[in-house]
């Protein structure tokens, strides 16, 4: 009997350490073949778009977003940073678009509103249920509109050549 154990181990020593290569071959699992995807782009200059065009894309954003601050109710803090976030980045890219004239009014608008935001990250108490607070940015949404939409301003952007460079001599001063 211990003869046929000794027998029986190194049978099977001897299988496992030579291992049966076909059948861990027949058993493993084979990495299917990827087709590689090629992707081509082509390239194109795409051209800016003219200053008009996007002062009105400015406004029509900002008018959304002030519109959105009118009307919260100040339960949402994230929402009303976004907003106004939004709203100041639209005005300075308006204010940006203007003869400098112009956008003079427009930065006394900016200021306000930026005062406004200040307050509101400080958390003292909740900013958008001040009366006062309300107030300031409905005035200037109205002196905004009143002033600043396109058919108001349109006269006092700022023209820019092809390359994005701005032509002192195009800029129309007519105050």
């Amino acid at each position: 009997m211990r003869y046929f154990l000794k027998i029986a181990f190194l049978i099977i020593l001897t299988f496992y350490l030579s291992g049966c290569a076909e059948l861990s071959r027949k058993f493993t699992r084979k990495n299917p073949h990827k087709k590689e995807t090629v992707s081509f782009y082509s390239v194109e200059e795409y051209k800016t778009k003219s200053p008009a065009e996007r002062y009105r894309d400015h406004y029509v954003y900002w008018r959304n977003w002030h519109l959105d601050l009118e009307r919260t109710d100040g339960s949402g803090f994230k929402r009303d940073m976004t907003a106004m976030d939004e709203t100041l980045r639209h005005l300075t890219a308006m204010r940006d678009l203007l003869a400098d004239e112009k956008a003079q009014g427009l930065t006394e608008r900016i200021n306000d509103l930026e005062t406004i935001r200040d307050k509101m990250k400080r958390r003292r108490h909740d900013v958008m249920k001040d009366p006062h607070v309300r107030k300031i940015i409905e005035r200037s949404g109205r002196v905004i509109v009143n002033n600043f939409s396109y058919n108001a301003v349109k006269e006092f952007l700022i023209n820019e050549d092809v390359d994005g460079a701005v032509k002192e001599s195009e800029v129309k001063e007519s105050l």
